[in-house]
C-alpha cells in the first residue's frame, strides 16, 4: 500500500517544472500511436460550422477580429449558464482555457500566509497554481479503494489559515468520480469551516454517466467554484475556451481582475465557435461518449489478455484508464520502451508526482477519448504479446 498521510510543503522557489510537458516533448514526436491524449476526438472546423444555427451563422459571417467582451460574450455566457439550474450569465466568467480560469481563482482567493488543501493526483500546473502562492497540504485519493476520497483526511488537513479545498472530479489521471454522498460530505465540511470548494470539472460532460453524474459544486454550494470548458468533453482544445462558475458575483469581479493580467478576452472566433458547440452539445458529447465506450471495451479485452503485465482497473465510464504495471523494470522504463520500440505513447504515473502527497509510481495513464485510440490499443496488444515472449531481452535502458 502507498503512504497516504498528508504532507505539507512550503511555496516553491525558483523555476517550476512540468513533467508531463517534458515527457511529451521528448517522446511525442517519436511515436505513431497516441494513447496519452486526454481530450475527446477533435472536431474539424468545417464540421462544427455545419452545426451552426441561424444566429451563429450570422455572427460568424459578420465577425470582425477586434477585442471581445472580457467576460465572454453575453450569449456565450447565457448558453453556459443554461446548463446549470439556478445560475445565469452573471455567474459565468469565460477564460482562455480552463487552466487560466483555475489560475485566476487561485490568484484571487489566496495570498502568502494562507493555506489550501489539494487532493492529488491532479494536473501539475493546477497544483502549482496553489503552491506558487501559499502553503498547501495534499490529500491522496485512495488507490486501494478505486481512488476514492477520504473526507476524514481532508478534515484533518484543515488549519485556521485554510482558505480553500481544490479537487478534480472526474479525476485525471485516475478516471475516478466522486459519489454523491461523498460530495455532500465534502460540501458540508467546507461549509462548516467557511472554505471555498474548487472543482476542476473539465471531464464532467463526457467522463461520467449522465444518469448518475454528481452536480457541479457551483450549483449546490454557495462557496462552490466550478471550472469547466470545451477542451475535454467537446474535443475542442484548440478553441481555448474555459469558464468559471460561481454564485458570488463580487468574487467573479476579482477573478476578472486576475484574468486581465493573463488574457484580456477570448478570441472572437472562439466565442462564436464555442457557442455553436454548446448548442450542439447533445450530438457532440454523445458521439464522444460512444467513441470512449468502444475504446474502453477494446482496452478491457487487451488487459484481459495481458493481466500478468497490466492489472485491469475499474474503468466505470471514464475516458481515462490508470492500470497498474506489474513489470520489475517499472512503469517509467516500460512507457519509454513502449514509445521507442512500438511507437505507442502512454504516460507513466510519475508525471503526476507531487511533493504534497504520494502518487503511486507503478501506473500508466491511457486516454480513451479519440478515434485513434483504437489502432493504438491494437498496437499495444501486439507489443504486449511480443513482450511476453521476449521480455528479458527488452529490459534494456531506453536511450
Amino acid at each position: 500500500m502507498t503512504d497516504l498521510l498528508p504532507a505539507t510543503i512550503q511555496p516553491p522557489r525558483g523555476n517550476l517544472d512540468f513533467a508531463l510537458a517534458d515527457f511529451l516533448a521528448r517522446w511525442g514526436g517519436r511515436t505513431r500511436h497516441d494513447l496519452s491524449a486526454s481530450e475527446s476526438a477533435p472536431l474539424l472546423l468545417s464540421s462544427l460550422l455545419q452545426m451552426a444555427g441561424t444566429d451563429d451563422q450570422r455572427r460568424w459571417d459578420a465577425l470582425d477580429l477586434g477585442y471581445a467582451d472580457p467576460h465572454g460574450s453575453p450569449w456565450l455566457r447565457s448558453a453556459i449558464a443554461d446548463r446549470h439550474p439556478g445560475l445565469d450569465a452573471s455567474n459565468v466568467l469565460c477564460c482562455a482555457g480552463a487552466q487560466e480560469g483555475l489560475t485566476c481563482v487561485m490568484r484571487a482567493l489566496l495570498a502568502p500566509g494562507d493555506h489550501a488543501v489539494v487532493v492529488v493526483p491532479i494536473y501539475q500546473p493546477a497544483e502549482q497554481a496553489v503552491t506558487s502562492v501559499c502553503e498547501a497540504t495534499g490529500v491522496a485519493l485512495r488507490d486501494q479503494d478505486n481512488w476514492q476520497l477520504d473526507i476524514q483526511k481532508v478534515a484533518a488537513a484543515i488549519r485556521p489559515a485554510t482558505r480553500l479545498v481544490l479537487v478534480n472530479f472526474p479525476n485525471s489521471p485516475t478516471g475516478a468520480t466522486i459519489a454523491p454522498a461523498a460530495l455532500a460530505s465534502l460540501v458540508a465540511l467546507c461549509r462548516h469551516h467557511g472554505l471555498w470548494l474548487v472543482n476542476d470539472e473539465v471531464y464532467r460532460s463526457v467522463g461520467s454517466d449522465p444518469a448518475t453524474r454528481t452536480p457541479p459544486v457551483a450549483e449546490i454550494y454557495e462557496q462552490g467554484i466550478s471550472i469547466d470548458g470545451v477542451s475535454k468533453g467537446f474535443g475542442l482544445p484548440g478553441l481555448r475556451v474555459g469558464w468559471i462558475l460561481c454564485k458570488d458575483q463580487a468574487l467573479l469581479a476579482k477573478f476578472l481582475l486576475a484574468k486581465s493580467a493573463l488574457s484580456s478576452c477570448l478570441a472572437k472566433p472562439s466565442d462564436v465557435l464555442a457557442h455553436i458547440a454548446l448548442k450542439a452539445e447533445a450530438g457532440i458529447v454523445g458521439r464522444n461518449r460512444a467513441i470512449a465506450h468502444a475504446n474502453r471495451e477494446h482496452l478491457r479485452a487487451v488487459l484481459h489478455h495481458h493481466s500478468d503485465i497490466l492489472e485491469q482497473p475499474v474503468l466505470n465510464d471514464a475516458v481515462l484508464a490508470f492500470p497498474r504495471y506489474h513489470g520489475a523494470d517499472g512503469a517509467d522504463r516500460f512507457a519509454q520502451r513502449l514509445a521507442r520500440d512500438a511507437g505507442v505513447l502512454v504516460f507513466p504515473s510519475s508525471l503526476w508526482h507531487s511533493p504534497l502527497a504520494t502518487v503511486p509510481p507503478d501506473r500508466l495513464r491511457i486516454g480513451l477519448g479519440r478515434v485513434e485510440a483504437g489502432p493504438a490499443l491494437t498496437a499495444l496488444d501486439e507489443y504486449l504479446t511480443a513482450y511476453r515472449k521476449t521480455g528479458a531481452a527488452s529490459q534494456a535502458r531506453p536511450t
